[in-house]
């Protein structure tokens, strides 16, 4: 090597008469492949003054002649159009989803006697979860029973009134008279009974109150007592874990406080950080591939919302998704790994990793100016290109390549080497 190195330095002085003359550098270097490949150990004799003939200037390719290729370790492929999704990986966490919470109020003045539920129990719709005592709720049911009164005795008035005004026996007027205090009566009783309805108490606390308020006078035990009536369990509306409680026994609360709140466990929400330099890529609608990492579960979503703000602290673009949770596994604030799916986009091409090479921070590609010959011999052009996204075992190219062009993937860094080396010789300048 050292030997054909020596040769070829001996052949660039004599061709050059001593550097008075232009130098052609890809003749050059084709002299010291061609020494390399056969192994010869000889340098070889330098051209006569006669022979040697003034050669034009590097026009920037490299040659790589027959047997030249399998030296230098050079193989090329065709560069094909992107098909399949980009892979934006990104990291997020779970959350419970916020419209679902089920903040337990009451809905009136009240004492809290017991609480049945503790922080991070499962919950089940009609479990008990506290014991209140309100007056407010005692007059209330009161007030449903006085109007229930009133109503049945109105009700019993116009029927009697019905017959009698048949029979000519009651005026006309006095029956009109009967029918507007029933339907008075009526919806002062529907309205009672509405407001108790409001107040979160169930029909089965509610009917016991005008079971036994019949045509008979009712008695103090039909009527009930204040302290019964003060009385009520609320219980919960919804299945799901308790992940709050405020509540204590013994204290007051009103309806604005929240004595407790039921997360659901059917699905959570996945929220995960776009960089801003990513964030033109997503849209809504786009898949994902959600994975935990530590229970080794993957799970698909979809992208149902993108932020229009990007976040003080962490300079990114929130977006969401909605999982399932299957078996209750899944909790809140659980560290999620994204891949987001970006649709291919028309034009955009995808080389193998090796083909790339990174110079002073661009990246160039390699490619075959005579692409109808299937071999590696032929002229290799430097070309700028622009990057999609790169992984390690493919590159998406953004602009720079055309499906169907043939680039070097193996043995890129030496024809880099070799073009530095030409276009120092050929300017004296450094590759840019």
């Amino acid at each position: 090597m050292l030997a054909a190195l020596t040769a070829a330095g001996g052949g660039y002085y004599h061709l050059t008469e001593g550097g008075r003359k232009p130098f052609d550098p890809q003749a050059t270097l084709n002299s010291v492949l061609k020494l390399v490949s056969a192994g010869k150990s000889e340098a070889a004799h330098p051209p006569s003054p006669g022979e040697i003939k003034e050669s034009p200037a590097w026009d920037g390719l490299i040659k790589v002649e027959d047997g030249q290729a399998k030296t230098l370790g050079v193989e090329t492929v065709k560069v094909e159009a992107q098909i399949q999704p980009l892979k934006l990986e990104l990291t997020g966490r779970t959350a419970y989803d916020p419209n679902s919470l089920n903040k337990v109020r009451p809905r009136f003045d009240t004492l809290v006697e017991k609480v049945h539920a503790e922080p991070g129990q499962q919950i089940h719709k009609g479990d008990p979860l506290v014991d209140l005592n309100s007056v407010d709720l005692a007059a209330a049911k009161n007030d449903l029973q006085a109007k229930y009164v009133q109503w049945q005795r109105d009700l019993r008035v116009l029927k009697l009134h019905e017959k009698l005004a048949l029979e000519g026996a009651v005026a006309q007027q006095t029956f009109i008279d009967d029918q507007n205090a029933e339907n008075k009566s009526r919806l002062d009783y529907a309205t009672a009974r509405d407001k108790l309805r409001i107040l979160a108490v169930p029909d089965a606390d509610v009917d016991p109150l005008i079971q036994k308020l019949g045509d008979l006078p009712a008695t103090g035990a039909a009527l009930g007592t204040i302290a019964d009536k003060a009385r009520m369990t609320l219980r919960s509306r919804v299945d799901g874990i308790v992940i709050q409680r405020e509540v204590v026994p013994g204290n007051f609360y009103d309806e604005n406080d929240v004595l407790m709140v039921i997360a659901p466990l059917d699905h959570l929400w996945v929220l995960a950080n776009v960089y801003e330099v990513d964030q033109a890529k997503v849209a809504v609608g786009q898949k994902l591939e959600i994975r935990f990492p530590f229970l080794q579960q993957t799970t698909q979503g979809t992208v149902e919302y993108v932020s229009s703000e990007v976040s003080r602290e962490t300079r990114a673009v929130q977006i969401r998704a909605s999982i399932t949770n299957l078996g209750g596994k899944l909790k809140s604030d659980m560290l999620v790994k994204v891949a987001l799916q970006i649709p291919p986009l028309k034009g955009q091409t995808v080389i193998p990793r090796q083909a790339l090479v990174v110079i002073n921070g661009n990246e160039y590609v390699f490619v075959k100016k005579n692409t109808s010959d299937s071999g590696t011999t032929g002229l290799f052009e430097r070309r700028k290109v622009s990057v999609a996204q790169e992984n390690s075992d493919f590159v998406v190219i953004a602009t720079g390549l055309e499906a169907g062009e043939t680039v070097a993937t193996s043995g890129s860094l030496v024809l880099a080497q070799l073009y530095e080396d030409l276009r120092m010789v050929d300017t004296g300048m450094p590759v840019e």
